[in-house]
């Protein structure tokens, strides 16, 4: 399957249809925008510290992906305007062996649409494409009080494992 044309249909909780599609390059000023509809404490929690902005750099990094080691997925809201997407779900694998692919998972909703189901959908869906691109072991990292994104972990049916330290659950299961 070539996942840069990954699309498939999803609702949030009240129904809401939604897109959740491959990130694609042309999503940069998208994804930028989105950025600014983060409150602060998102922004903290997805990436564990304050940022004001996307760099062009970042961008490029968040947009242009391979789709084999680096799987980005967007949910979106169709608007009279077009999409609007309303998060960002990502899979970067870390390490591996022939007998084993490990990746890194993070998400980010923008807060309008937090406990509305676009977080669990991007997380199903993320777990999903690692299954079918022969992953066996996810990992997070969740800051303790990100309690809506621990939720979709503890709610998901998985074997999660996790120990805290510093304020950080680091979350680990395998998915084979």
């Amino acid at each position: 399957m070539d996942l840069s044309q990954y699309s498939a249909a999803a609702c949030l909780r009240d129904g809401t249809p939604l897109l959740i599609r491959a990130i694609r390059p042309a999503d940069k000023q998208r994804l930028l925008d989105g950025f600014q509809r983060l409150s602060g404490k998102s922004v903290y929690f997805r990436f564990m510290g304050a940022k004001h902005n996307l760099s062009p750099a970042e961008l490029k990094y968040f947009t242009e992906l391979d789709f084999r080691h680096h799987i980005a997925i967007v949910a979106a809201l169709q608007t009279t305007s077009g999409e609007q997407p309303i998060g960002v779900g990502r899979l970067i694998e870390t390490d591996g062996s022939p007998n084993e692919r490990v990746a890194e998972i993070a998400f980010a909703v923008e807060d309008e649409y937090q406990n509305l189901g676009a977080g669990t959908a991007l997380f199903e869906h993320i777990v999903g494409i690692a299954r079918s691109e022969g992953f066996t072991r996810l990992r997070a990292d969740v800051h303790t009080r990100n309690r809506e994104m621990l939720d979709i972990f503890r709610h998901s049916g998985l074997d999660i494992k996790s120990r805290t330290t510093a304020g950080i659950e680091h979350i680990e299961f395998d998915i084979y």
